[in-house]
């Protein structure tokens, strides 16, 4: 009997244990830009928009703000779906602030969103391009690539610039959107040893 009281109160205090360190967590943020702030996402779901002729399905997240960086305050509830945004900067993907221990950093490498917006725009009008040289070729049946050694022409020219330029704008469209991404780290905060004074 005195064994299963025991066990029992072992049980006790480790799930105690579990939901206080589940409680709340200590957060530091490690950035190199002043306007990173950190988003705890507060519930989500979905609407419906409709027209006179068609309807779509949008989804709608509620947030709300944590700190600035570099934060450095006690996160309750950390069992939330939590992201980082700012002025500026990209959003990034969500994630969560458990298992990593009481004390958490955030490494963030914020991404922009200018250069995002470039993205999408370089690749939209080189994918626009590629587009009015493929209908073009589908119209006249060739790409109009001349003979070897024989003239070409003012609209050969046009399709051969119009694709080497779409080309050219959708692979740094692409580029630009690979780097505009903000990146998190979410890693246990280094315990400070004290120092040793040198006699």
């Amino acid at each position: 009997m005195s064994m299963l009281i025991a066990l029992g109160l072992a049980a006790t205090t480790t799930l105690a244990q579990s939901a206080s360190q589940a409680s709340e967590v200590r957060l530091h943020i490690e950035t190199d830009s002043p306007k990173v702030e950190l988003y705890r996402v507060t519930s989500d779901g979905v609407g419906t928009i409709s027209t006179f002729t068609r309807s779509a399905t949008v989804g709608i997240v509620h947030f709300q703000r944590e700190c600035f960086a570099p934060c450095d305050v006690t996160v309750p509830e950390p069992r939330s779906d939590f992201f980082v945004a700012g002025r500026g900067i990209t959003p990034s993907e969500r994630f969560s602030l458990l298992g990593v221990g009481e004390d958490v950093t955030l490494r963030v490498k914020p991404g922009s969103t200018v250069t995002r917006a470039l993205g999408w725009t370089s690749t939209v009008v080189g994918i626009t391009a590629l587009s009015l040289v493929a209908a073009m070729v589908l119209v006249d049946g060739t790409l109009g690539k001349p003979v070897l050694g024989g003239p070409m022409n003012e609209e050969t020219t046009w399709k051969f610039a119009a694709a080497g330029g779409g080309l050219a704008l959708l692979g740094g469209g692409v580029t630009l959107l690979a780097f505009s991404g903000t990146e998190v780290e979410v890693l246990p905060t280094p315990k400070s040893t004290p120092s040793r004074e040198v006699l």
